[in-house]
């Protein structure tokens, strides 16, 4: 394979076993990276999501918007034996590949990778449906909001919470001096280097460092803490992460 990441050291900040596929790309490019994971996953098993999940066959449709949310849905609802034959929308290829290797079907799709674009072409395929949307305790607002703005009935079944890994924040410390580029995918963990980072560090970081982004969103939190080297693709990918980065080499930018 060609190299043309040879010599690069990276770090990749995403959560530990979401970070393997990223990092097995880089590598197979020729980068070295530096693992670095400043989120963790954690499930939120309570009567709330319980009486939700157990009671879920109202909902005509589930949506989901990540991979994570995939998971801890269908470790839970194994748990309780809750069968689930509600309709199923996947935000993108991911998330419909990580149900498809659970045994779910995906019923919808939309074009793009984008919470507007699957709340747009939902409803101009399906109309108002009872949706139950499985999320993170911290996920965006986005979609609930264009969801109430289009008059839907929904419920938010929460299920699980991110939470900062303490145990990378002297690794981050030590590290990130040492590394050519950083890879964000995700507006929370651009502001939790921010939060281990000392601010000396932080200082040189967003003034020298390159850093790629997963996509638009996580592009602008890197914008707010006024990163002056920002690379995101268009498409909202590992893959085409990586690919900005390598065009971002070869154009003699680094």
């Amino acid at each position: 394979m060609n190299q043309p990441l040879k010599g690069r050291k990276i770090m990749v900040t995403r959560e530990a076993v979401q970070a393997l596929p990223l990092i097995r790309l880089l590598e197979g490019y020729g980068a070295s990276c530096e693992r670095v994971p400043l989120l963790r996953f954690e499930a939120m098993y309570n009567d709330v999501n319980r009486r939700q999940l157990t009671n879920i066959v109202p909902s005509e449709w589930l949506f989901f918007t990540s991979v994570n949310a995939v998971r801890f849905f269908h470790e839970y609802i194994t748990s309780l034996g809750v069968q689930v034959n509600n309709k199923i929308a996947a935000v993108g290829e991911k998330t419909a590949r990580s149900l498809n290797e659970y045994g779910y079907t995906v019923d919808f799709q939309p074009s793009t990778y984008s919470g507007k674009t699957m709340v747009e072409e939902f409803l101009h395929r399906n109309g108002t449906k009872q949706i139950a949307l499985i999320c993170g305790e911290n996920a965006r607002r986005e979609i609930p909001e264009l969801l109430e703005d289009a008059g839907v009935s929904f419920e938010k079944i929460v299920i699980y919470r991110t939470i900062t890994n303490e145990h990378s924040k002297s690794l981050l410390n030590n590290m990130v001096s040492e590394v050519d580029a950083i890879f964000f995918t995700s507006p929370s963990t651009v502001d939790t280097f921010q939060q281990f980072l000392a601010p000396d560090l932080f200082e040189q970081a967003i003034n020298n460092m390159v850093t790629v982004a997963i996509g638009e969103t996580t592009a602008n939190a890197l914008h707010e803490l006024s990163f002056r080297h920002i690379l995101y693709p268009e498409t909202f990918t590992i893959e085409n992460m990586v690919e900005v980065y390598i065009d971002y080499i070869r154009k003699g930018d680094a």
